[in-house]
C-alpha cells in the first residue's frame, strides 16, 4: 500500500514540476529548486544568461561553449532544459551572440534575441529564423507573469 501511495505521489510531483528558484553557481552550473528538491545542472557552456518560462517547467540558458569546435565555430550555445520531463536537455549552437530570451505567449516557442532573431521550438528543439511578420519590440507577443527574481539572469543586459 505504501508503495502505491509513493508511486502516485511521485507521479504528481514529477507531473507538476515547477522551478521555485534558480541559482547560478560559478559560470557553468545552476541549482534549481523544484518542489523543495534541489538539483544542480552543470553545462559545457559559460552561462551568460537564462530565463524560466512563466509555467516554471522550462528554462533556457545561453552562453559561450567552453571548447570551440573548429569545424563549426558557433558563437553561442542555447540550451533548453525541460524540468517537467527529467531535466531533458536540447542544446543548439547559433552563429551569433544571444542578447536575451523571451517566451512567446500561448505557444511552445521562445524568441532568441540575436541580430536576426530566432524561434526555439520548446517541444522539439528546432530553431527557425524569425520572419518579418513577427515584431520582437511588441511586448504583447510575449508571456507576462510575476516571475521570481531568480528566474532571469543576463550577464550582459
Amino acid at each position: 500500500m505504501n508503495l502505491i501511495i509513493s508511486i502516485i505521489a511521485g507521479f504528481f510531483l514529477s507531473f507538476n514540476a515547477y522551478a521555485s528558484g534558480v541559482i547560478l553557481n560559478g559560470n557553468d552550473s545552476v541549482t534549481v529548486n523544484i518542489n523543495n528538491h534541489t538539483k544542480t545542472l552543470t553545462f559545457d557552456t559559460v552561462i551568460n544568461g537564462y530565463s524560466v518560462k512563466c509555467s516554471g517547467d522550462k528554462i533556457i540558458l545561453w552562453g559561450k561553449p567552453k571548447a570551440i569546435n573548429e569545424g563549426n565555430p558557433q558563437d553561442t550555445n542555447v540550451i533548453l532544459v525541460d524540468l517537467e520531463h527529467g531535466y531533458k536537455r536540447i542544446e543548439k549552437g547559433v552563429s551569433e551572440g544571444v542578447f536575451g530570451v523571451d517566451f512567446i505567449k500561448e505557444k511552445e516557442l521562445a524568441y532568441i534575441g540575436t541580430n536576426q532573431g530566432l524561434f526555439f521550438n520548446l517541444e522539439n528543439g528546432k530553431l527557425k529564423s524569425v520572419g518579418q511578420e513577427f515584431d520582437p519590440t511588441d511586448d504583447n507577443n510575449f508571456e507576462k507573469c510575476n516571475k521570481n527574481s531568480s528566474w532571469e539572469f543576463n550577464r550582459y543586459p
